[in-house]
């Protein structure tokens, strides 16, 4: 199972909390101040205890706090569930009816297929099973776009170079009178 790097450092963020105060220390500390003999030094050093153990409380707090942020970014609320189940099925027939007969056919048996796994219910059996619909079809998606705009953009440079290319020879043909009358002679002017 692939965990994920923020879970990784909260976990280890946890467990120095809670080696730093456990019951056990905790408890040597009290008997090492109660030892010593000295009342101030007792209220001192018991305050500076509670002080360490209202801290490591509320680092814990903290904790616990990022890893519940963490698991709700990760899971689809009902509501955006229904809107994914509402949205998706009519996507896919109406990219169905712009295709050909055969091809739309199969596109609809597919989008047929995919309608009981689109049900809110579904999705929601998915996620406590423990799968995460934003890495297993988000991150795809998001990365798949993004190479798709990136290869557009480098096809735009080429196309400029390519221009670029083009207009340099126009402008030789311009500055040979030979060629210039040659390419006139070829579009009939």
């Amino acid at each position: 199972m692939d965990v994920p790097p923020e879970f990784v450092s909260l976990g280890a963020q946890l467990a120095g909390a809670t080696a730093r105060n456990g019951a056990a220390l905790v408890t040597d500390k009290v008997r090492a101040l109660r030892k010593s003999g000295k009342q101030e030094e007792i209220i001192s050093g018991l305050e500076q205890l509670v002080s360490e153990l209202v801290d490591d409380k509320n680092e814990i707090t903290r904790i616990a706090q990022a890893y519940q942020a963490e698991l709700v970014s990760q899971r689809l609320a009902p509501g955006d569930l229904q809107y994914i189940a509402d949205t998706v099925v009519p996507t896919l027939q109406k990219i169905a009816d712009g295709m050909g007969s055969e091809k739309a056919e199969e596109f609809e048996k597919l989008a047929n297929a995919l309608r009981p796994l689109l049900s809110v219910e579904t999705a929601n059996v998915l996620q406590l099973l423990g799968f995460n619909f934003r890495d297993a079809i988000g991150q795809p998606l998001t990365t798949l776009m993004q190479k798709a705009i990136l290869a557009r953009a480098a096809d735009t440079g080429v196309e400029k170079v390519e221009s670029l290319k083009r207009e340099q020879l126009y402008l030789q043909v311009a500055l040979d009178p030979e060629a210039f009358d040659r390419l006139n002679a070829l579009f009939g002017r």
